[in-house]
């Protein structure tokens, strides 16, 4: 069984909430990746009908809780905190655990078939922006042109130091290794001078 913690206040909280919604009798905590470096989290009221078959169930600080596998593993060892602020007033986790955040891939990918053009974008869609939303950034395609790959930058990755890093050291690598054709990536993000490259 895993090991949670529920704070006093965090406790009182879920109590009240427990006596006010007739039929409720249980706490249902959650934890899922999302492909950032912090899992998401949410928390319910339930009644016994909401229980699964393979769900987790404990008894902490005399509170029923039901928990599927997954968010099981994620919670163990974290504690359930309420606070109450001026500005912010709500449920807090400390969680020892982080998700693994996902890596621009190696190895081949029989999947890729196709004009370059087509790799490259589905390159990009199942695997690459997937790597860089643990930093809270998107990798949007743009075009193939003459054996050039042509790229632009969102989120995190708008004005980030560490783009032409990325892309020299992971994404451009990974796309030349699976779409061979391709001789170079060029990034478009900065349209400040008013040209672009891939229009021309």
């Amino acid at each position: 069984m895993p090991e949670l913690t529920i704070t006093d206040g965090a406790k009182e909280q879920i109590i009240d909430a427990l006596q006010k919604n007739t039929g409720k009798t249980a706490l249902r905590l959650e934890a899922s990746a999302n492909g950032t470096a912090e899992f998401v989290y949410g928390m319910r009221v339930v009644g016994d009908d909401d229980l699964r078959n393979d769900d987790v169930v404990l008894d902490t600080e005399g509170i029923r809780v039901f928990m599927d596998p997954a968010s099981s593993q994620h919670l163990e060892g974290a504690t359930v905190d309420y606070e109450e602020g001026i500005l912010k007033s709500g449920f807090r986790f400390d969680n020892p655990n982080q998700p693994e955040i996902p890596q621009i891939g190696d190895g081949p990918r029989e999947d890729l078939t196709g004009p370059a053009a087509e790799k490259v974008e589905r390159l990009i869609n199942t695997e690459i922006n997937s790597a860089v939303a643990a930093h809270g950034g998107t990798v949007n395609f743009v075009g193939v042109k003459e054996n050039k790959v042509y790229l632009s930058f969102g989120g995190g990755c708008h004005g980030c130091g560490m783009v032409d890093v990325t892309l020299k050291h992971g994404i451009e690598s990974r796309i030349k290794e699976l779409v061979p054709e391709i001789e170079e990536v060029v990034d478009v993000t900065d349209h400040s001078t008013g040209e672009n490259p891939f229009y021309n």
